[in-house]
């Protein structure tokens, strides 16, 4: 009886441990991203960083002189910090919604027309040189709902995917700075006008400083699209998600003028499987 006994035990045991494997890599699928046959609903969230290229578009003036060229184009670098998470809800595709602070500035130069000016004291008039410079701030909290394709699996650890979809946003800051510099002659100044600064022994006017964007619209909408990897990491329990987007901006930064933005940004996100 103890020898049939022992005997059933052994079996019972053999067959658990040769389930076991199967019963393991069931539960791993379980828990892996990048299964793409796991039908299971998932959720990975986790931090965004990353930087931008900024590119402001269609012209401003802010001055109301109509001596004062127009700012059709202007870039800068920025960046953007937040939350970002993703729900997977097919075998290929799922939703990406993120909340990030962002910053995307822009630096604006343009010249004045070169004039002919008699200086005092010179009988023989001049070439008279002035360029115009505008650097903007313009900071917001943007909330955004993606969809994520997946296309191509590299491998094991490896994916690419597409993502699009709408981004809102809210304008927390936007702030001008507006100089007037006279390059040459060198020995030439402004003439002082009331309301105006002058700074650099009186060769540059500046109009505003750090001052508020006049008619800044207090909300922005967009399209976002673009490309990224996914990397497995630590078992496929994170995924680091660097990534290429473009931002297109639907509406102006102003309710005055033309002006728009749109922007590259270059993010990786860092998400962890729950």
């Amino acid at each position: 009886m103890a020898t049939m006994r022992t005997r059933a035990i052994l079996a019972a045991a053999a067959v658990l441990i040769a389930f076991t494997p199967a019963l393991r890599a069931q539960e791993d699928d379980g828990d892996n991203p990048l299964n793409p046959n796991d039908p299971k609903s998932k959720v990975l969230v986790g931090p965004r960083l990353g930087i931008n290229r900024n590119f402001h578009t269609g012209g401003f003036r802010v001055i109301t002189d109509p001596l004062c060229p127009i700012f059709e184009s202007g870039g800068g670098w920025g960046f953007q910090v937040g939350v970002t998470a993703e729900i997977q809800t097919g075998k290929t595709w799922s939703i990406v919604p993120a909340v990030t602070y962002e910053s995307r500035p822009g630096a604006f130069t343009q010249s004045l027309p070169d004039a002919k000016v008699l200086l005092s004291g010179m009988d023989t008039p001049v070439n008279q040189t002035v360029s115009t410079s505008s650097d903007v701030t313009y900071q917001f909290m943007n909330a955004e709902v993606l969809y994520k394709q997946d296309i191509y699996q590299v491998s094991n650890g490896f994916r690419i995917s597409v993502t699009a979809g709408p981004a809102f946003q809210y304008i927390m800051s936007g702030k001008i700075s507006q100089t007037m510099h006279l390059d040459e002659p060198e020995n030439a100044r402004f003439i002082p006008q009331t309301g105006i600064t002058y700074t650099d022994n009186g060769r540059t006017a500046v109009f505003r400083d750090n001052a508020d964007i006049p008619s800044l619209s207090s909300t922005r909408v967009s399209l976002k699209a673009g490309i990224q990897g996914e990397i497995g990491l630590f078992n496929n329990s994170w995924m680091l998600y660097p990534g290429v987007f473009y931002d297109y901006g639907l509406t102006d930064v102003t309710s005055a003028e033309n002006w728009q933005l749109s922007t590259i940004l270059f993010q990786v996100d860092l998400r962890r499987a729950f």
